[in-house]
């Protein structure tokens, strides 16, 4: 029986699909079907997925490397096209690649370095997914969209400033039109966060006051939008803290709509996952993997994907933010939520209840101790002195600054002259028996930096650099 509490409240009815055919349905069933990327050890990205009709898996093809953003969307207005961003530093200038239905890449140039990427929305309502980036200068955000990227020779394109430094940009439908709105989530006055919304078809601009408060403070996790059969979309937020992700929805008025724990660290995804009426939220996390109706209440448990879950939102800094930055103070270490949207590329520091210096107590070491003739003599790990700062959960992941997991250290005793030790290669980790070295590399591939926090429980210690010890005299 899974252990999970759950919290749902006052459901609503989800979703119509994305822009007239449901998402990510690559049987054609008329039921979406669960997506992920495996990294295979080249760095190359293969993209899977499992087929609602047959339960089979399937592959949908190569495309990418480490690093890259997923933008799997509806770029032909046929079908979901799997698809990646990456930076081209030579040129300075973002590479936009899909493969059609004949697996023929198609390449744009989009964008540069260090812009927010924003991908699956539909602005212009024609039923094709748009591009676009969001640059940060002079502390102002400025939009750039190409709409309809992949389908017109010579895409139409606009630019319009909307936002400041600090804003969280997401996109979502606000009066059940047949388009996305460009939004960003600010702080309000008291104990609520403001959206501020723009219609890019006709000019309008709407604010939503009423929305929670940690949606612009703390961590700050972005909201991803969830549609409904009529009416506004619902706004859904992934946060985790204290060993559990959880998944809070809200309506634009700032109810509370549903509310789902599950333990560990999670990936979420939204489709049409089940005949039920309405999208379902899809939650693959370490312990488990549950599929959320809100039709139905009680979620249903289903299998992991073996790899990273994908959906059909995405929004991440892709490339070096030196120069030009980005819209969100993600600056330094933008995030991918994409799988809600929150999860595509694999996590972001949302999930991060809090973020903190390093703390004395906490010995990190790139190798292990020259008395080890196990696999901890060639690993990471962390040594926590006696009386040193918890939480202890049973597996830390060690995060890049965009926030994907580079490595994981399973607890390996607590205790016996020590607060509690952690080694990759051990417990959670035993499938990343990584040194100091190898996971500076994985973050530098990643990010261009190899700088590295640790997620204990949703308390993030760092940054750190990967490939330096910390209050160790042995390394």
């Amino acid at each position: 029986m899974m252990k999970r509490i759950s919290l749902l409240v006052f459901l609503l009815g989800f979703c119509s699909p994305a822009y007239g055919a449901t998402s990510s349905d690559f049987d054609a069933d008329g039921i979406s079907d669960r997506a992920w990327i495996d990294e295979e050890s080249d760095g190359s990205l293969t993209w899977k997925a499992s087929l609602s009709a047959t339960n089979a898996t399937t592959t949908l093809g190569s495309l990418g490397k480490s690093g890259d953003e997923p933008i799997m969307a509806q770029w032909l207005g046929s079908g979901t096209q799997i698809g990646v961003v990456s930076a081209d530093t030579t040129t300075d200038t973002l590479k936009w690649s899909i493969l059609d239905a004949s697996a023929s890449r198609i390449d744009k140039t989009f964008g540069k370095p260090g812009d927010l990427v924003v991908a699956g929305a539909d602005f212009n309502g024609n039923g094709t997914a748009d591009a676009a980036v969001v640059r940060l200068a002079n502390g102002k955000a400025t939009w750039e969209f190409a709409y309809d990227l992949f389908v017109s020779a010579s895409p139409e394109t606009a630019t319009l400033q909307f936002g400041k430094a600090g804003d969280r940009v997401f996109f979502a439908r606000v009066d059940g039109d047949a388009f996305d709105w460009i939004g960003v989530m600010r702080k309000g006055s008291r104990n609520r966060s403001n959206a501020r919304m723009r219609n890019m078809v006709t000019g309008q601009a709407r604010q939503f006051s009423r929305l929670p408060k940690f949606a612009s403070s703390g961590a700050r996790p972005r909201a991803f939008p969830i549609r409904q059969a009529s009416g506004a979309d619902l706004l859904g937020f992934q946060v985790e803290k204290s060993g559990v992700t959880q998944l809070l929805v809200y309506s634009f008025s700032g109810v509370k709509v549903a509310a789902e724990v599950v333990p560990g660290s999670g990936v979420v995804s939204i489709g049409d996952f089940t005949a039920a009426d309405g999208y379902e939220i899809a939650i693959q996390s370490d312990d488990e993997s549950v599929v959320v109706n809100p039709y139905q209440g009680e979620p249903q448990e289903v299998s992991n994907l073996g790899g990273t879950p994908v959906d059909e939102v995405s929004i991440a800094v892709q490339g070096d933010t030196s120069s030009s930055g980005s819209n969100d103070s993600d600056s330094g270490g933008g995030e991918s939520t994409g799988g809600g949207s929150g999860s595509s590329g694999g996590g972001s520091l949302s999930q991060c209840s809090s973020v903190t210096s390093w703390p004395g107590g906490h010995i990190y070491k790139t190798i292990g101790s020259e008395h080890f003739f196990d696999v901890r003599r060639n690993t990471i790990g962390i040594v926590v002195k006696p009386g040193g700062r918890g939480p202890f959960p049973g597996c830390v992941n060690a995060i890049d600054t965009k926030g994907k997991v580079v490595a994981k250290l399973g607890l390996y005793a607590r205790g016996a002259g020590w607060e509690a030790r952690y080694y990759a290669g051990v417990g959670c980790g035993s499938g990343t028996p990584f040194n100091g070295a190898s996971v500076a590399s994985k973050a530098r591939a990643n990010t261009n930096s190899s700088g590295i926090y640790m997620n204990f429980g949703g308390v993030c210690y760092g940054p750190i650099e990967a490939s330096q010890c910390i209050g160790s005299k042995q390394c």
